[in-house]
């Protein structure tokens, strides 16, 4: 009986050990299925502390440790994804990036400005977003040749043509290995492309300008030489004998001459204001003075045409801020310009301030300018009538040296105008700078 009883309370402390022993291993399975729920679920900061006494104690601090390393290479990855989408979002070109299925992943903010959308397109099919058929088949073309792809292309975007360099590049995963004929070949996994866009618009007008500029010098400067060849020929040829033709083609060499000078003068003025030479210096200027200055040089070409010259100046605003030469050459040009495109009516300078701001305009009752040419006005030789212009003398560049002066002042210039009810011209002033 005392050996059996022996045995009996052995075997009990024994069960009473496991049963100690398995609570135990439960209560650490629980835990550590609790953990993997939690980690499961994306909470990385779910953890578990081993006290020491458990049999899986071990495996606690190994899932720990791994945990630890996890979320040190994820928070490293979405820093770096961060910082990616911050310098993609800050390019000056349009990016996006797409999934193999056209699916949006990542736009920045250009790139929706020039696709001229307002709304979110992530998570939006490609299709959706671009609408246009070129940008589609270079998306197309690359996905299916799995290389780059680079076009120039041209949209139009609120009644405005832009032109676009587009490049779609094919993002590569992990290459497939695969084995034919006892040899292994890599072949590229396209996992997704990312599409930029390169507005070139302005290098296109600035090359179109450039070209403008060649053809209108040559043209420009061609027609007096042409004219000046004609009649020098002419008399040579013996119209020197008749006195009263020889004396109107020397006058009309004379006036071609003059236009040529005055072609030269105005393009080499140009281009001391765009190369910088020429300076501003600002002096409290009297604004009656140089109105008054104006109008007496350009009095005798109004009074020919029967037109007034009127000035309108508040007595609150008596000078203006500004170079005086230049302001008086800005002046010139613009009641010149107002009284050779009036026929009926006048020119009328004046003042207008608001807001500590004074606006010095040149306003005349002439012919005017239609919308669609309002835009291009200052433009080097731009002429809304061509011949028009050039029967008065016009050289194209007058509207183009005031746009210069204007803005080296650091003033505005904008142009207000309706066909037959002449035209305004506004130059805004900060009269504080």
């Amino acid at each position: 009986m005392t050996y059996d009883l022996f045995v009996i309370i052995i075997l009990s402390i024994i069960v009473i050990i496991l049963l100690i022993r398995l609570n135990r291993i439960s209560k650490s399975t629980k835990e550590i299925g609790w953990l993997l729920k939690e980690l499961s679920s994306g909470n990385f900061n779910a953890r578990l502390f081993p006290t020491g006494k458990g049999e899986l104690d071990s495996i606690i601090m190994n899932i720990a440790s791994l945990i630890e390393n996890t979320k040190t290479r994820l928070d490293f990855a979405e820093a770096e994804k961060q910082r990616m989408e911050a310098i993609l979002r800050g390019m000056t070109d349009g990016v996006l990036i797409t999934d193999t299925n056209g699916v949006v992943i990542l736009a920045n903010q250009t790139f929706s400005n020039l696709m001229g959308s307002n709304e979110i397109i992530e998570g939006k099919q490609i299709m959706e977003i671009l609408r246009n058929a070129q940008l589609i088949d270079i998306f197309r073309s690359a996905l299916e040749s799995k290389n780059i792809v680079s076009k120039e292309i041209s949209i139009t975007r609120r009644h405005k043509e832009m032109h676009l360099i587009a490049t779609a590049v094919p993002v590569y995963s992990t290459a497939e290995h695969r084995f034919v004929n006892k040899e292994f070949f890599n072949s590229k996994i396209v996992s997704g492309i990312v599409l930029t866009l390169h507005d070139i618009t302005r290098l296109r007008q600035l090359e179109k300008i450039r070209k403008d500029f060649v053809a209108n010098v040559s043209h420009e400067i061609k027609t007096p030489i042409t004219a000046i060849k004609g009649f020098a020929e002419t008399l040579l040829d013996g119209a020197m004998d008749d006195k009263e033709n020889a004396v109107r083609f020397l006058s009309m060499i004379k006036s071609h001459s003059e236009r040529l000078n005055s072609l030269v003068d105005d393009l080499l003025t140009l281009s001391r204001i765009e190369l910088g030479d020429i300076t501003i210096q600002k002096t409290n200027v009297n604004a009656e003075q140089i109105i008054d200055t104006v109008f007496m040089t350009l009095k005798d070409t109004a009074d020919k045409k029967g037109l007034y010259l009127k000035k309108a100046i508040p007595n609150s605003t008596q000078t203006i801020y500004a170079d005086r030469d230049k302001l008086i050459q800005i002046a010139l040009n613009l009641v010149d310009n107002g009284i050779k495109f009036t026929e009926k009516g006048g020119v009328t300078v004046g003042i207008d301030e608001a807001g500590g701001k004074i606006t010095f305009y040149v306003e005349d009752t002439g012919i005017g300018v239609s919308l669609n040419h309002l835009d291009r006005l200052g433009e080097r030789f731009y002429r809304v009538d061509r011949a028009r212009s050039r029967e008065l003398g016009g050289t194209g560049l007058g509207l183009a040296i005031v746009k210069h002066l204007v803005n080296a002042h650091g003033w505005v210039m904008r142009i207000e105008s309706k066909p037959g009810q002449g035209t305004k011209i506004n130059i805004i002033i900060d009269r504080y700078l």
